[in-house]
């Protein structure tokens, strides 16, 4: 099984989790939070086209296609999109869902006015040639916003990895859980062929896009006040999660 094969099956199996985790998110304030973030940073557009690249269970193609904009969200996992159909037909809105591996997207040059990504990146074997893919097909003047974490870096750090594990003892003796699911069976990653796993972030991001020739380059390394609850800020707050802006010139 390949590399990519074991990624899209991990996906799958982890998607019913994540797809309650959504659909707690759905329900709560994230979503204004969310949206008001996310645009505040879109190109000044009435209607965007939106690529919500690895779309999970559907929380930005779903918020953002309330807002009113056209939306595509693509993933790799079946499991994933089978989720992220249900979640968005609940909802009342209508993205076009598409199974896609960001190593190989299938778009048009220039098809898209914004991109945006969450908890995405980390998972990418070759992040350069998927950024390079996200510049091809964004606009001129389109913008790529990339929100993740340095989630899987404390397995290379062994200081980060007892605050880490602090926290967790910590989460659990308040809240009685994490927010990890069974994993029994489940298809594990293999963190040592995901190069953005090993390497603090966002500085690789920023460095890339600036050899990319992306312009109005910014970032943000913790994004979490309005974001994250208590219990999320407990859990990760160790691995904050970051935001990284860019424009296509």
């Amino acid at each position: 099984m390949s590399l990519q094969e074991n990624i899209e099956m991990h996906w799958t199996q982890s998607s019913n989790n994540y797809s309650n985790i959504i659909k707690d998110e759905l329900k709560s304030y994230r979503p204004d939070k969310w949206r008001s973030l996310i645009l505040s940073q879109a190109p000044d557009k009435l209607v965007l086209d939106i690529l919500d690249a690895g779309t999970g269970p559907g929380f930005f193609a779903i918020i953002l296609s309330q807002a009113g904009h056209r939306v595509t969200g693509i993933d790799s996992s079946v499991g994933m999109l089978e989720k992220a159909q249900k979640n968005s037909a609940r909802s009342g809105v209508c993205p076009v869902f598409t199974r896609m591996d960001c190593h190989k997207l299938n778009f048009e040059d220039n098809s898209f006015d914004m991109i945006v990504s969450r908890n995405v990146t980390w998972t990418l074997h070759d992040p350069m040639n998927v950024y390079r893919q996200w510049q091809r097909i964004l606009r001129p003047g389109g913008r790529l916003l990339i929100f993740d974490a340095d989630w899987n870096l404390h397995y290379y750090d062994e200081e980060l990895k007892k605050e880490v594990e602090r926290r967790e003892k910590e989460c659990i003796s308040i809240y009685g859980s994490t927010y990890s699911g069974d994993d029994k069976g489940k298809m594990k990653l293999d963190y040592d062929e995901l190069p953005l796993c090993k390497i603090m972030r966002p500085d690789w991001d920023v460095k890339v896009l600036k050899e990319l020739d992306f312009k109005d380059i910014s970032f943000n390394p913790d994004i979490t006040k309005d974001l994250w609850d208590d219990k999320e800020k407990l859990l990760y707050g160790a691995s904050p999660m970051f935001m990284v802006a860019a424009t296509k010139k």
